[in-house]
């Protein structure tokens, strides 16, 4: 005899039972499909340009380290010495009129930039296009069980009948949905090696007002990649947010960032 207190001709509670048993099922599933797609091999392990160094955090950080790789090179003419980057920042600055501002040079260089993040998703260090679109797919197992338990819980209302904790499940399920979806800009070994940069460089770091003289010019591309401008804005030694390396002071070892 039919139960016009059940929906589907399932009452709340055995829906309930089985529904919890699949959403528990698609989450293990998404979980092990997320962890197998975002495995890679360990990369080789290789010395990072300042302006890679700083890519690992964000593409202004980028650009950020190679114009203060620019001003400390500001009274030599070996700009041969610089990288492919470092090169095209310094053509962008000469393009603006010698004057530019990290921000602001960050939309003029998309192909710099994207080589920059590709050399390294390559290497192991970020997660790239291929990460992002299977991160996507293994939510589909978390959403289709939650559009179902949604459905059933408006069936539900609709004829009047109990839901229970099912809306609870499927807010639950959205949640984890949404977690996975999230996917950090560095993979393990870019957050292993970030902080462990960080640490070997930690000497730089604008509260410790290091000397670049001392510790030489590509401590300062160094320090703007790992630990951003100083309290004072500066991005450089001698140098304010907006400055360039053809307008900033010379580089001395009277001068500290961090003032």
């Amino acid at each position: 005899m039919h139960n016009h207190t059940d929906t589907w001709g399932i009452s709340t509670e055995a829906f309930l039972g089985w529904y919890i048993a699949a959403a528990t099922g698609a989450v293990v599933i998404a979980l092990a499909i997320r962890g197998v797609a975002l495995r890679k091999p360990t990369p080789e392990l290789r010395t990072l340009t300042p302006p890679e160094m700083g890519v690992l955090t964000s593409d202004e950080r980028a650009v950020r380290a190679a114009m203060a790789e620019l001003e400390s090179a500001a009274q030599t003419s070996g700009q041969g010495q610089h990288g492919r980057f470092t090169r095209i920042v310094r053509q962008r600055i000469d393009d603006a009129g010698g004057t530019a501002v990290p921000s602001q040079l960050v939309p003029t260089l998309p192909l710099p930039l994207l080589e920059l993040r590709s050399n390294l998703v390559q290497a192991g260090y970020l997660n790239g296009n291929r990460e992002r679109t299977l991160t996507r797919l293994t939510v589909v197992p978390v959403l289709i069980v939650a559009v179902v338990g949604t459905i059933r819980a408006g069936f539900t209302v609709v004829n009047e009948n109990p839901v229970g904790y099912l809306p609870l499940v499927v807010i639950c399920l959205t949640l984890v949905a949404v977690t996975l979806l999230r996917l950090s800009r560095r993979t393990r070994v870019g957050q292993v090696e970030l902080r462990r940069l960080k640490d070997e460089y930690s000497y730089l770091t604008p509260s410790s007002r290091p000397s670049f003289a001392t510790y030489g010019a590509a401590s300062v591309g160094i320090a703007a990649a790992l630990f951003g401008p100083g309290r004072d804005g500066g991005w450089a030694p001698g140098c304010g947010g907006g400055s360039s390396p053809s307008s900033c002071s010379a580089f001395s070892s009277t001068v500290s960032c961090g003032g």
